[in-house]
């Protein structure tokens, strides 16, 4: 069983950092709202980012924790990192893939009016969380080496700041992807 100190540590360690967490992720949804709203495609693109967004903790959350097991055990070593990000691009490759086939069969069951292109309907997803992964892969593991470094608990502290993070810079990746592939 851990001890006061201990629990007290983790406290102190993960509560700033879920108040990051919580603002950010308020701020990007109100970007989200003033981004999309003007779009045609606003009722389909609105149930896409929903997915976009679990897609992005549900895959990333696991990165930042194994690389922050890597660093507290003294494993953390390049070709770990590596194989860690491209497992982590390809379970992402696969998820957009089905978040695009649902978005697929939205849009051809709810609304009947292909408003956006199967293909763009395919690469919506694929493109935002690519590059959203471009950016938060290198600040997570940044942010897990300066925790790390400054003898605080990765674990405690990266994964709730890369909620904020990460769902800040889907937002504004789905964006461009959307300006990009010049959707209605």
């Amino acid at each position: 069983m851990e001890s006061q100190d201990t629990k007290g540590k983790i406290v102190k360690e993960t509560f700033p950092s879920e108040i990051v967490s919580i603002v950010g992720d308020i701020f990007a949804g109100i970007v989200l709202s003033l981004l999309i709203l003007p779009f045609k495609s606003f009722p389909l693109l609105i149930l896409i980012i929903p997915a976009l967004l679990s897609l992005r903790g549900n895959i990333t959350a696991p990165f930042i924790a194994r690389t922050a097991s890597n660093l507290i055990i003294g494993e953390f070593h390049i070709r770990r990192w590596l194989e860690n990000v491209i497992a982590t691009y390809v379970l992402s490759i696969i998820t957009a893939l089905i978040i695009a086939i649902f978005s697929i069969f939205i849009n051809l069951f709810f609304t009947k009016v292909f408003l956006i292109s199967v293909i763009n309907l395919t690469l919506i997803p694929i493109f935002s969380i690519l590059l959203t992964l471009s950016i938060t892969i290198p600040i997570s593991t940044i942010l897990n080496y300066i925790t790390f470094k400054y003898g605080l608990n990765p674990n405690n502290i990266v994964n709730p700041v890369m909620t904020a993070v990460g769902d800040f810079m889907m937002v504004i990746c789905f964006y461009l992807t959307l300006v990009i592939l010049e959707v209605p």
